[in-house]
């Protein structure tokens, strides 16, 4: 058996290159882990900031949708709140400070600038966000404060018009009528030809307005409707007096008649005076009826529309005929004591619904009335 000599040098050399490549095996595979950890953290960091990035642009989305919504539902109550004030110039003048325009720049959304996002544009993305947000935060808080003034005025022009609601349907209960009769009638009835009203309806040129799920504006809308279908109704009312001079010789109701002197019912006023004076019309209307008629003698019947007539008993002459438009105050007839009558007088009356009411219930609300047809609230 031969055995092979190795010098001390070879072993030695041998030796140094061994450890050599155990050396570089070792750093190489420890740089290879450590790398992919490296990577693995770097992947793992993008994935949160690419999630972060995600989540502040629903946000800014959401911010910027909301803040938007808001900014037009604000232009549109300020557009009805400025019609309400156009159309009723007796609303205070405090009321009419029109509320700070909100900004209607809104920062540019950022969402996809980067095609490949790494975490050094992402973060600047997020700075970009951050101000636009604290941006949007205080245009919200702008809003909300420019909100709350809009609803102070709505709730001032409400308190404003419930008064005259108030005042309105007083001086109905007074006068004898029901108010939710005379809205009926006046929406469901057509007004006469020469005539003009009917309930406010609110329009915008560029978008409908839906005020209907918006307190306190809801509130207002309906209230401010009410009060124009009131007044619309309320000029129908024959509230002016058929005579310049007279006394009342008979009132509305029961009374013993003076022929057959029993009780019998009277559904009207019997307003005396001299032969011939002159009748005028209670108010704007139509002439139905201008004939002899029964125990009324000559008689006139004026439609004064949404349900209102007024009639004219026992006139010695009549000047008008079917069919004529009359105004408030215009002559018509004159005084006689023609068909069942005992001496001269008019026998006036006021029919609404196709109920007789008494007339004198208008007269002592006529004042109240004439201020309600000329808008003179506060007179």
């Amino acid at each position: 058996m031969r055995f092979i000599s190795i010098s001390h040098r070879t072993q030695i050399l041998t030796s140094l290159i061994f450890l050599g490549v155990l050396l570089w095996s070792i750093v190489t595979t420890y740089s290879y882990v450590f790398r992919a950890e490296i990577l693995a953290e770097k992947d793992h960091e993008l994935t949160v900031a690419q999630k972060k990035y995600a989540d502040s642009n629903t946000q800014f989305d959401k911010l910027k949708n909301d803040i938007e919504k808001s900014t037009k539902a604000l232009e549109q109550r300020q557009v009805y709140l400025q019609q309400l004030l156009d159309a009723d110039k007796s609303l205070s003048n405090s009321m009419t400070s029109e509320p700070e325009e909100p900004e209607k720049e809104t920062p540019q959304n950022t969402k996809g600038a980067a095609a490949q996002p790494n975490i050094s544009s992402l973060s600047h993305e997020s700075s970009l966000h951050s101000r636009h947000q604290r941006h949007l935060v205080n245009l919200r808080f702008n809003i909300d404060r420019i909100e709350q003034q809009q609803q102070a005025i709505a709730e001032k022009m409400i308190e404003h018009i419930s008064t005259k609601i108030d005042y309105v349907e007083n001086t109905l209960k007074k006068s004898g009528i029901k108010s939710g009769k005379l809205i009926e009638l006046a929406k469901n009835r057509p007004s006469l030809s020469f005539a003009m009203g009917g309930p406010f309806i609110l329009y915008s040129e560029n978008n409908a307005i839906d005020l209907t799920d918006n307190e306190p504006f809801a509130n207002l809308y309906t209230h401010y409707n009410r009060l124009i279908d009131l007044e619309s109704a309320v000029q129908h009312i024959p509230v002016g007096k058929p005579l310049k001079k007279y006394y009342i010789s008979s009132g509305y109701g029961i009374r013993k008649d003076p022929f057959k002197k029993k009780w019998a019912t009277h559904h009207g006023l019997d307003m005396a005076g001299w032969w011939k004076t002159p009748i005028y019309a209670s108010a704007n209307g139509i002439i139905t009826k201008a004939r002899w008629n029964g125990a009324y003698g000559n008689f006139i019947e004026i439609d004064h529309g949404n349900g209102f007539r007024s009639r004219y008993g026992h006139l010695s002459k009549i000047e008008v005929k079917k069919g004529d438009h009359v105004v408030m105050a215009q002559e018509i007839g004159r005084m006689g004591t023609t068909g069942r009558s005992t001496s001269p007088h008019l026998h006036y009356e006021i029919w609404f619904n196709g109920k007789p009411i008494n007339p004198m219930k208008i007269f002592k609300a006529s004042n109240n009335v004439l201020k309600i047809q000329r808008q003179e609230y506060g007179s």
